[in-house]
C-alpha cells in the first residue's frame, strides 16, 4: 500500500493505472473502498459531489491510500477481498450481514444437520443462506420429516447403544447413537438430503424407487416402508415447488430493488424447471449506484450465494468478464453470466422483481414501525411515564393583538397525524392580547365534561412555548384533575419543558425525539395559522364567523 495521499490536494499524485482506493477520515478509519480502471480519474470525480451522500462521504475524507493492480480482475478481486476485511459504512453491504443463517451438513461418520451463521471452514458442507432464522427453521423441520438426520452433539460410539430420544420416536431423528440404523443406511440418508438441498429432487426419487424395488423384492418389508415414506415426502415437498417449465432447465435469477437508500435482491434458484428457492436480501446502498454496480459488488462480497453455473442477473454486470474469473478462481465454478432473453427467464425475472419489491417495501414499513416505536419509547422514558405515549396532542394559539384569536389542538397517535382527531377553537371568554387565557380557555374547554371530543384522553399533551405556556397548562390539568403528561417546546432553542422539573431537557437536534416533538408542535402552529387566516378573512370582509 502506498503513502497516504491528502484528499483533495494531492489527487493529482495518484497513478494513472488500474487499481483499488481507500478513503479515509481524519482518525484513519475506512470510509469507502473502490476499484478504479484509472485511479487518478476516478478518484477526481470525487472532488464536485453532487449527490448528498456523496457529499458526505467527501466531507469526512481526508486520506487516500491506493493500491496498484495488475489489471482489472485483479483491481475487482482485490476491492472484493478489502471490503469484506474492512466492511466500509459507504460501501454496500448486506443488512445484518451475520445474521444470514445456512444449514450445514457437517462430515463426521455420523453428519449432523445444524443451523449456521456464518461459514467456517471445510468441515462440512454449507447450503442456502436464507433470509432469516425463521425461514431455516421451518426448512429444518420439513426436511426432518423426510430425512431424519441428528441435530444432537451426543457422541456416537460403536461398542455402546444409548436409549433413544423423544426426536426417534417423533420420527424426525434415526438414532444412529442407539444403534437404530448403520453407519451405511445412516449417510445414504444424508447424501440424499445433500442432493435435494441442490436441488436434485428427480434424482431422489429414482434412487428410493430403485432402493424400494430392490428390498421389496428381497422381502425386506421393513425398509421398502421406510423408503415409501421418504418418497411420500419428497413428493409432497416438489409437488409445493412451482414448476416454471417442463423442460430440463436449471438457472440462478438474481432481481433487484432499490427505494429509500436500501435495495432488495431477490435470488429465484430452478432446478429441473421447478423453482426450488427464493431468497431476499436487503442491502444497504450507502450512495446512488447503478443496479448492475450492485448487483456485481453483491455477487462479489457473496460469492456463496452462486449455486449454478448459469446465472442471469436483471441487468448487465459492468465488468462481467472479470466477475466470471473471480467466480470461478473462488468457488472453482465456471459460471456463465447473462441478461433474461428468453421467454422462461423473462418470466421468472419478473417473479423475481415483483418479490424483490413486495419484500423491500414491507422491510422498510416494518423497520419505519420499529423506528416509530423506538422513538415512543424514548419519550417515555423521557417523560418518567408508565406507558408509551400513544396519543399526543399538540396546542397552539394564533392572533393578531388578540383580535379574531382562535386555539388548534391536533393529534398524533402513535407517530403519526390522526387529523380526523384535530380540533379548533374560536376563542370566546378571553378579551385582549393574553396567550397564557387563551391556551387556558381552550384546553378547559378541551377537557371538560360534556365536549364531543373528551372521550379519547391523551397521554401526553404538548404546548407550543415555554415555561409560561406549560404553568398555564398544569393549572388547568390541576383543576379539572387530568391525568395527563404536559410539556412545552420553546422555538428559539429547541427546549422541552416538564411538569415538576426545574430545568429544561436540551435534545440533540438531531434526535428522532426531538423531530417528533417539533412536528407535533410545527403542525400545531401550521393548524392554528390556517383557521386564523379563515376566521380574519371573514373579518375583513365584513361577515359574522360563529364556531
Amino acid at each position: 500500500m502506498q503513502s497516504s495521499l491528502l484528499f483533495p490536494d494531492e489527487v493529482k499524485y495518484l497513478p494513472s493505472r488500474p487499481g483499488v482506493y481507500i478513503m479515509k477520515d481524519s482518525k484513519g478509519d475506512i470510509l469507502y473502498i473502490g476499484k478504479a480502471n484509472v485511479l487518478r480519474n476516478r478518484v477526481q470525480s470525487y472532488l464536485h459531489p453532487s449527490l448528498p451522500k456523496v457529499v458526505a462521504l467527501v466531507k469526512r475524507i481526508r486520506t487516500i491510500d491506493f493500491i496498484v493492480a495488475k489489471s482489472d480482475v485483479e483491481a475487482l478481486l482485490l476491492e472484493s477481498n478489502l471490503i469484506k476485511k474492512y466492511k466500509p459504512p459507504f460501501n454496500v453491504r448486506l443488512v445484518d450481514d451475520e445474521n444470514y443463517p445456512y444449514i450445514k451438513i457437517t462430515n463426521e461418520k455420523y453428519p449432523r444437520l445444524l443451523k449456521v451463521y456464518r461459514i467456517n471452514g471445510k468441515n462440512g458442507e454449507y447450503f442456502g443462506p436464507f433470509p432469516h432464522g425463521k425461514a431455516i427453521d421451518l426448512s429444518i423441520k420439513t426436511i426432518r420429516k423426510v430425512f431424519p438426520v441428528r441435530t444432537c452433539n451426543i457422541k456416537i460410539r460403536e461398542d455402546k447403544a444409548i436409549t433413544p430420544c423423544l426426536l426417534y420416536h417423533m420420527k424426525l431423528c434415526s438414532a444412529p447413537c442407539a444403534h437404530k440404523i448403520s453407519a451405511k443406511e445412516y449417510n445414504k440418508i444424508v447424501e440424499s438430503l445433500k442432493l435435494f438441498l441442490k436441488g436434485e429432487g428427480a434424482k431422489i426419487i429414482e434412487s428410493l424407487k430403485r432402493d424400494m424395488e430392490r428390498a421389496k423384492n428381497n422381502l425386506e418389508f421393513e425398509k421398502a416402508i421406510i423408503y415409501r415414506d421418504e418418497l411420500k415426502g419428497i413428493l409432497s415437498i416438489l409437488e409445493k415447488q412451482r414448476v416454471v417449465t417442463n423442460r430440463n432447465v436449471s438457472f440462478d435469477i438474481f432481481a433487484l430493488s432499490l427505494k429509500n437508500g436500501l435495495a432488495c435482491i431477490t435470488k429465484i434458484s430452478v432446478r429441473k424447471g421447478r423453482i426450488v428457492y427464493s431468497y431476499p436480501f436487503i442491502l444497504n446502498v450507502p450512495y446512488k449506484k447503478e443496479k448492475g454496480e450492485i448487483l456485481q459488488e453483491f455477487l462479489l462480497m457473496h460469492p456463496f450465494h452462486i449455486s449454478n453455473i448459469r446465472i442471469y442477473t436483471e441487468v448487465a454486470l459492468p465488468d462481467k468478464k472479470s466477475v466470471e474469473a473471480i467466480i470461478e478462481k473462488e468457488k472453482g465454478l465456471k459460471v456463465h453470466i447473462a441478461t433474461p432473453r428468453g421467454k422462461l427467464q423473462r418470466d421468472v425475472l419478473s417473479m423475481a422483481q415483483e418479490n424483490a419489491s413486495i419484500h423491500l417495501n414491507n422491510y422498510i414499513e416494518k423497520h419505519k414501525e420499529l423506528k416509530e416505536k423506538k422513538v415512543l419509547e424514548n419519550l417515555k422514558n423521557l417523560f418518567n411515564m408508565d406507558k408509551l405515549p400513544m396519543r399526543i396532542e399538540g396546542y397552539d394559539i394564533s392572533d393578531v393583538s388578540g383580535v379574531d384569536a382562535v386555539g388548534s389542538m391536533v393529534v398524533f397517535t402513535g407517530g403519526k397525524p390522526d387529523k380526523k382527531e384535530y380540533r379548533k377553537f374560536r376563542i370566546k371568554y378571553v378579551k385582549g392580547p393574553n396567550d397564557y387565557a387563551m391556551l387556558k380557555e381552550v384546553l378547559f374547554r378541551r377537557f371538560r365534561k360534556g365536549e364531543d371530543f373528551s372521550q379519547n384522553m391523551p397521554d401526553v399533551i404538548l404546548i407550543d412555548g415555554g415555561k409560561g405556556q406549560l404553568d398555564a397548562a398544569i393549572k388547568i390539568k390541576k383543576l379539572l384533575g387530568v391525568q395527563v403528561t404536559v410539556a412545552s417546546l420553546a422555538k428559539k432553542e429547541e427546549l422541552v419543558f416538564l411538569e415538576n422539573k426545574d430545568q429544561p431537557i436540551r435534545l440533540s437536534k438531531e434526535s428522532e425525539e426531538l423531530k417528533l416533538l417539533q412536528r407535533v408542535r410545527d403542525e400545531s402552529h401550521r393548524f392554528a395559522k390556517a383557521y386564523f387566516g379563515v376566521v380574519h378573512k371573514k373579518t375583513m370582509l365584513g361577515g359574522r364567523y360563529e364556531k
